[in-house]
């Protein structure tokens, strides 16, 4: 994902992408009590540190969070095959973490490491329909760590990971406040917190 994730192009492959919604839906989860929500929230955590701590182990690196982190695919394919070859932690973005579906701004630090890394492993660029292929792929490994459709935590995810994709394809931009655009839609469903962060103004 690039470093500061605020532009990208308008895909004319749009309209495809969004016919897809319907086939990976999940009902609408509106928002719980406070302690059900922090619960779902410290569960991501913890599943994105299992994750995390895995995917290090395997790849024989791990991360230092950093706003010099590299911003084009190339850049991040030549700083993972550094950190591959030399065991050197890969710089990831630390910026922005601060308003996020997680607790913690390195438990957002250590998603992007695992959203990176496997942008190499999966052979997946910065275009749309990558992301939005990677998206789906992360949403499988959360419903297989038992975490599925009709979960909070699933839901959460969800407008997390393809709701800002279909932002960013529609207005170039990501979410201005990640936390308040993943709670509203967790509100009144992900279109319609779509169209409200569409029409919001900084």
């Amino acid at each position: 994902m690039p470093k500061h994730a605020r532009t990208t192009s308008r895909s004319p492959q749009f309209a495809k992408y969004l016919t897809c919604v319907d086939a990976i839906a999940s009902p609408v989860v509106r928002r719980p009590d406070p302690e059900q929500l922090l619960r779902a929230r410290k569960t991501l955590g913890e599943f994105m540190t299992a994750t995390v701590q895995a995917a290090a182990t395997e790849l024989g690196f791990g991360y230092i969070g950093t706003p010099d982190a590299p911003s084009t695919y190339q850049q991040l394919r030549a700083a993972y095959d550094r950190s591959a070859s030399t065991g050197e932690p890969l710089p990831i973005s630390d910026e922005y973490c601060d308003g996020t579906i997680y607790l913690t701004p390195e438990e957002n630090i250590k998603f992007r490491f695992w959203h990176d890394t496997s942008h190499i492993a999966r052979g997946l660029s910065f275009r749309l329909e990558d992301e939005w292929e990677l998206a789906l792929w992360h949403l499988e490994q959360l419903r297989l760590a038992g975490l599925g459709p009709g979960t909070l935590e699933y839901e959460l995810f969800r407008i997390d990971v393809l709701g800002q994709v279909i932002v960013q394809a529609l207005i170039q931009r990501f979410p201005y406040d990640q936390r308040l655009f993943s709670l509203h839609s967790l509100d009144v469903g992900m279109d319609a917190g779509i169209l409200a962060e569409v029409r919001r103004r900084p």
